[in-house]
């Protein structure tokens, strides 16, 4: 490892990254480890950068110094912003494949255990079946989730850049809902939303902002679409902010005018919901055990069991999305046990079907010692936000 003014982290935290992984590799029989998930690169090594849609894998052996290979263009990148010493790169008109399994056999590891992360969204069943013909001689295992689990559990350092995109998240939210009028339209409110999250330190988030109104206001994942603002509209707000990386998002539900009871209602139910999971929360607790108080509060209500889910891992994102819920799900029956500096998004939420809307409450939460804490609910309260009828 060398140092590297750039890196987000101590280089003693990348090997204390590094010896975690290489534990697991050693558990499961593991030589070499083919990471291709961009959130896992960057987590191991500090490189990052948007081409991740061009093949790229970081290799790491049971012994010795980890290995990038990736597109020429991106060399300046590895130099730059990692803490990696060793490099090979593939130019135009080379086969990536070809150059990787030369890479591998150079490595001594001929007939030895290799893995690949058969879950990544940026290794085709093309690439994954190309790699196996070129170095036969291997045996092959899936690597899903072997540095996910290294990820799980945020370190202070990873705290504090959370903390930074919930404070960013927070003051997207304000100018949002300062924007949401009467005549504004939807790309204005996310307009709103981009230019306060990047002024307080975001960098481009995991996924774009979610702003979406009125009849509209019931498409889940709904961006932007140059809708009108108009009174007695429902205004779905959830969006993240990013820093180094991690991410805290937050969702707010607004009503342009008196809302009628059936958002009331549902409001209400959603929030006392989340209050509940934010109160379930603590070292020991299962996750299961978070979400079961999340929909029994919700179902007292009277509407019925239609939260799609209470809430996932959140941390280190690229484009998709932010969310690490390949990680961690909270969801029914799961005994999986909290720990302290576990990371979440909770996420309730209710259809409004006379409305053909939606409305959600949310909270990037941090797992305590001894119970939970709210990183984003400092600007905003936690309540149906009432919007004048005036217009913008």
């Amino acid at each position: 490892m060398r140092e590297n003014k750039n890196l987000p982290f101590e280089l003693a935290e990348y090997e204390r990254r590094l010896g975690a992984v290489r534990e697991r590799m050693a558990e499961r029989g593991i030589d070499l480890a083919l990471v291709s998930v961009p959130e896992n690169i960057y987590y191991l090594t500090g490189y990052t950068t948007l081409g991740y849609y061009m093949y790229q894998t970081l290799l790491v052996p049971l012994d010795g110094e980890p290995l990038l290979l990736t597109y020429i263009e991106e060399k300046i990148n590895i130099e730059r912003l990692s803490w990696l010493e060793r490099f090979v790169n593939y130019g135009v008109g080379e086969d990536p494949i070809e150059v990787t399994a030369r890479t591998v056999k150079s490595l001594g590891i001929q007939g030895k255990t290799l893995s690949i992360e058969e879950s990544g969204y940026f290794f085709p069943i093309r690439t994954y079946r190309r790699l196996v013909a070129e170095l036969s001689g291997a045996s092959w295992v899936d690597g899903s989730g072997i540095v996910e689990s290294c990820r799980l559990i945020k370190s202070p350092a990873e705290i504090d850049y959370i903390r930074g995109a919930a404070n960013a998240a927070m003051s997207g939210m304000v100018e949002a809902l300062e924007t949401a009028r009467v005549g504004a339209t939807e790309n204005e409110v996310a307009a709103a939303v981009y230019r306060a999250t990047l002024a307080h330190g975001s960098e481009y988030p995991g996924s774009p902002p979610y702003v979406i109104s009125g009849e509209r206001s019931g498409l889940p994942h709904g961006t932007w679409e140059g809708r009108e603002l108009r009174e007695n509209d429902i205004v779905f707000l959830e969006f993240s902010g990013c820093v180094k990386r991690y991410s805290a998002a937050m969702m707010r539900t607004a009503y342009l005018g008196d809302p009628p009871a059936c958002v009331r209602d549902r409001a209400t139910a959603v929030i006392d919901g989340l209050q509940h999971a934010i109160d379930a929360i603590a070292p020991g607790a299962t996750s299961g055990s978070v979400d079961d108080a999340c929909r029994k509060a919700m179902l007292s209500h009277g509407f019925g069991d239609h939260t799609h889910e209470t809430g996932y891992s959140i941390g280190v994102c690229y484009p998709p999305g932010w969310n690490e819920s390949h990680i961690m799900n909270l969801h029914p029956g799961d005994e999986t046990v909290l720990r302290p500096n576990m990371v979440f998004h909770l996420v309730p939420s209710l259809i409004v079907p006379e409305l053909n809307g939606h409305v959600g409450f949310s909270e990037t939460v941090r797992v305590t010692e001894t119970g939970c804490e709210v990183l984003t609910d400092k600007k905003v309260a936690r309540q149906l936000q009432l919007l004048p009828t005036g217009a913008a």
